[in-house]
């Protein structure tokens, strides 16, 4: 196990149970996204919703492949 890993949990570690359980939910969540149990709220699920029907893209392709031409130089 690395440094950062070891660090991380001996911090969660110190947490209470509930919120140790709730780190661990994601941590299998990530490392497992298949098998994700993932629960929205309605307001996440309407903002999910509104992001979806904007159409209007933020940039369009020729100004994003602009931006990784003058990156990438």
């Amino acid at each position: 196990m690395n440094k950062r890993l070891d660090k991380a949990l001996q911090r969660i570690k110190a947490l209470p149970n509930e919120q140790q359980d709730e780190i661990a939910e994601l941590l299998l969540d990530v490392l497992d996204p298949e098998g994700a149990d993932i629960h929205l709220t309605p307001e996440q699920i309407a903002e999910i919703k509104c992001g979806l029907a904007d159409r209007d893209p933020y940039a369009s392709d020729a100004e994003v492949r602009a931006v990784f031409q003058r990156l990438t130089k």
